[in-house]
């Protein structure tokens, strides 16, 4: 069982646009090579529609969270290419993305929020509000 705590850290695994943005040193790396353009250059309409939809779904699936849970979680977004991304991949055997990990112990792979939902609330969180995303 997950013991309860003040604050539950959320690590999401997932690809992100780059429009999105990487990592700060992964950024810094890019511009000093100037292997790219700045973050608010790119644009998430150039990638395919189901690239589009995933993305919308983990940023409805990511605000719904904070939301419902407000300041009783801390979500990080680690995108797999970058090095705390593949870190974090390799670490928890991370094979199908969205990958939530919460506290370092539970881990939803896939689109699964009712079971995200009972591993945050076996850490002790009470959701505020109902689910918001339709």
């Amino acid at each position: 069982m997950i013991q309860p705590a003040t604050q539950v850290v959320i690590d999401v695994i997932s690809p992100v646009p780059e429009g999105w943005g990487f990592c700060i040193s992964c950024e810094m790396i890019m511009a000093q090579a100037d292997m790219d353009k700045p973050p608010y250059e790119r644009n998430l309409e150039e990638y395919p529609p189901d690239w589009q939809e995933d993305f919308r779904r983990l940023s409805d699936t990511v605000m719904n969270i904070a939301v419902r849970y407000g300041d009783a979680v801390l979500i990080r977004i680690f995108d797999p290419r970058s090095l705390q991304g593949l870190w974090k991949s390799v670490r928890y055997g991370v094979r199908r993305y969205p990958t939530f990990i919460v506290l370092g112990h539970g881990k939803v792979a896939g689109w699964d929020i009712e079971q995200l939902d009972e591993i945050l609330q076996t850490a002790g969180l009470v959701p505020q509000f109902a689910n918001i995303t339709p």
